[in-house]
């Protein structure tokens, strides 16, 4: 009986384990003209296949992480990754508070945590690029860019009305959800989205002549749901947080 128990006991620990881990899905890759113009290319690029997780990482996932790795609690954060509004949010330094939060995507997150925490977990940040390719699909094309009636739908963006915003939300043909959600996403390279001499207002904090030069680096301004995220995230320092700023894990294909 006791061995019965002992055998019962270790199951359910391989079940709580399996429970916690993140569901990556396949994403093929391809050709891809990107609505951004980098350095001055108009051309397709070649996006290598990778593994997406299917949702952002939420409150509660980033709370095991804080458990096994106390140094990135907002209590005890090195001065050098600490950010005034680090999960300011949070009840307590390792907990969310609310239960009906914990499923909810983590915001409030800096890059270095939300780094540290994929590399946790053997996968990293996804580029910039790899996000769009993803998040160019919609539940049954791979390429839905071009639909203007989805185009007038992702407006609404970083709302509550956002087009996947809720939890049951359509998960697009690679099994991907909520890309176009309440929350905005870090990138692994957003702070080599722009080069050096185009970050005007990165200092002085003149963000509207900022996003005017943003405007200019896009082979497609009808895709300005991605515009706002592009002109946001290359407009940041590693050490900030946003109340609507999330982020979830890819890890490369072999």
């Amino acid at each position: 009986m006791k061995r019965a128990l002992t055998g019962l006991a270790c199951l359910l620990v391989i079940a709580s384990a399996l429970a916690a881990e993140a569901t990556y899905v396949n994403v093929p890759g391809g050709s891809f003209v990107s609505a951004v113009r980098y350095e001055d290319s108009s051309a397709a690029t070649a996006v290598r296949p990778f593994q997406m997780m299917v949702r952002p990482v939420s409150n509660a996932e980033f709370a095991r992480f804080l458990h096994e790795h106390p140094q990135w609690r907002r209590d005890r954060l090195p001065a050098v990754f600490s950010s005034p509004g680090y999960l300011s949010h949070w009840q307590s330094a390792d907990a969310v508070g609310a239960v009906q939060l914990d499923d909810a995507p983590v915001t409030h997150v800096n890059w270095y945590a939300a780094d540290a925490y994929c590399r946790s977990q053997q996968a990293r940040l996804p580029t910039f690029l790899e996000w769009e390719f993803a998040a160019a699909a919609d539940d049954h094309r791979a390429d839905a860019r071009g639909d203007i009636h989805r185009r007038l739908r992702l407006l609404e963006d970083a709302t509550p009305r956002a087009l996947d915003a809720h939890a049951l939300a359509a998960a697009n043909v690679y099994g991907v959800q909520g890309l176009h959600g309440a929350n905005w996403e870090w990138a692994d390279d957003f702070s080599s989205l722009l080069s050096a001499e185009d970050r005007r207002g990165g200092e002085d904090g003149d963000s509207l002549k900022f996003c005017g030069a943003t405007s200019l680096a896009f082979n497609d301004r009808e895709q300005y749901a991605l515009v706002k995220r592009f002109a946001v995230l290359s407009a940041l320092k590693p050490g900030d947080t946003l109340a609507n700023l999330g982020f979830r894990c890819v890890r490369s294909s072999p």
